[in-house]
């Protein structure tokens, strides 16, 4: 099993690439996704963790599965 930090990590790299490969501003994606803003910088800046449905919203608006992002 991955240390949470390293989860962390990975899970923090894969949501900024997927928005950046979208051409989605951190703005946008939380816009459109009922997330502030804040709370998403925070996220792919590893200093916060995503509760379960913020990572759906996240995926949704990433147009992928709780399981892609969830996969390193």
């Amino acid at each position: 099993m991955l240390e949470h930090d390293k989860a962390l990590h990975l899970l923090a790299h894969k949501i900024r690439k997927l928005r950046r490969k979208k051409g989605l501003t951190l703005e946008k994606l939380a816009y459109e996704n009922d997330i502030s803003k804040g709370n998403l910088s925070d996220i792919e800046n590893e200093k916060r963790s995503p509760s379960f449905y913020t990572l759906v919203k996240i995926a949704n608006g990433l147009e992928c599965s709780v399981k892609e992002l969830l996969n390193f």
